[in-house]
């Protein structure tokens, strides 16, 4: 528990340092959205059980209505963008991200069953971690999420042996927790988003990091495209291509850099809008091009680190959120081809460390006959 909450007298009145959900300003247009589809399917199938049988939104069948399901997208890409009040992200997530087709019922259990058999380095590691995750949010604590992050990566890593536990899926999972109540159900997210999400072998200790360096070498390509007055000035620095950014905004998918306001709303449109499997990377070039000025004031590389670990602006009232999220989604045309640009750039770095590794390996009793 955090020290925030140990040392709260009353229990009526929160600390500073956490915050409650505040009312969600959005929550009244996604009401009437809603309203609205289940009247029309109601009205066409006459039967109320039948028409909440394709989900809250059934946005899986908009395709087979024509004009009408056109429109019906186009309003539901309009309030996604907007922000899903944190009522109805669980049911949304589950929902369009697919998550609720890839659940396999009962399973969740049987990997949690098997925590005699994991590591126990593993599970180390992961007690080592939950306490630190999400200090800040009442919320988190007020439902027990430390106990059931805990359960949700140790049945994780009995499912993904291959894979085991990474620091920074905490993150990833306690705002899981936060926004689905139901451990079972965050589980099979943080499954869909590591399986359907990341690239493939993102989380893998055999690649180690290189699905994240790959990633911050493509987003340099598009900021020397974009904002080609920063990418010189990173050069002047001499910022690293594969180190443009901290490799946790990607490996976390924004976790743990941003805010919970901020964050919540970024994985609205990543995880429920088509092809938007990339979108972190319209976030990250977003906040690029909010802090420009201040990024081409540095003067040196521990400058520009602290001021993106610090100064960066990644916080700030509705408004602003709401022109990131507008100054991310236009970006969409100027980074089409990310998943080319970053198969490429995995396939290279899986080059230089097998070289490397060969380099820096060799057989010593070869290296005595050479001799």
């Amino acid at each position: 528990m955090p020290v925030e909450l140990m040392t709260q007298h009353d229990k009526d009145q929160l600390p500073p340092t956490l915050s409650k959900h505040a009312e969600d300003p959005q929550e009244a247009a996604w009401n009437k959205f809603l309203m609205k589809l289940t009247v029309t399917r109601t009205q066409a199938s006459g039967n109320v059980d039948q028409a909440n049988g394709i989900g809250l939104v059934g946005a899986s069948h908009f395709g087979q209505e024509g004009t009408m399901g056109q429109q019906k997208m186009k309003t539901l890409t309009h309030l996604v963008v907007g922000g899903i009040p944190m009522t109805l992200r669980h049911n949304l997530w589950m929902e369009l991200s697919n998550t609720e087709g890839i659940m396999e019922p009962g399973t969740y259990t049987h990997y949690l069953s098997m925590r005699e058999q994991v590591d126990q380095s593993e599970i180390d590691a992961i007690a080592k971690d939950v306490p630190r995750t999400l200090t800040s949010v009442h919320q988190y604590y007020a439902n027990q999420g430390d106990k059931r992050l805990k359960e949700v990566l140790v049945a994780f890593v009995g499912k993904y042996e291959s894979l085991g536990y990474t620091q920074g899926l905490n993150t990833i999972a306690g705002y899981l927790c936060l926004a689905i109540p139901e451990d079972e159900h965050a589980f099979w997210m943080l499954c869909n988003m590591v399986d359907n999400f990341f690239p493939e072998g993102y989380f893998s200790r055999e690649n180690n990091m290189i699905g994240p360096l790959a990633d911050s070498v493509v987003l340099r390509s598009y900021v020397k495209e974009v904002l080609p007055q920063l990418a010189k000035h990173m050069d002047d620095l001499e910022i690293p291509h594969d180190h443009t950014i901290p490799l946790s905004w990607f490996f976390t998918a924004f976790s743990s850099a941003l805010p919970e306001n901020i964050l919540m709303r970024v994985w609205d449109i990543w995880l429920c809008l088509p092809n938007q499997k990339t979108f972190l990377f319209n976030v990250a070039l977003a906040i690029l091009m909010q802090n420009v000025n201040g990024l081409l004031e540095c003067e040196n590389e521990g400058e520009y680190w602290s001021y993106l670990d610090n100064k960066c602006k990644v916080s700030g009232d509705a408004e602003w959120i709401n022109e990131l999220m507008k100054q991310a989604m236009l970006l969409r045309k100027r980074l089409d081809g990310v998943e080319e640009r970053r198969a490429l750039e995995t396939k290279v770095l899986r080059k230089k460390r097998a070289s490397t590794e060969a380099l820096y390996s060799p057989d010593e009793d070869a290296g005595m006959q050479v001799e």
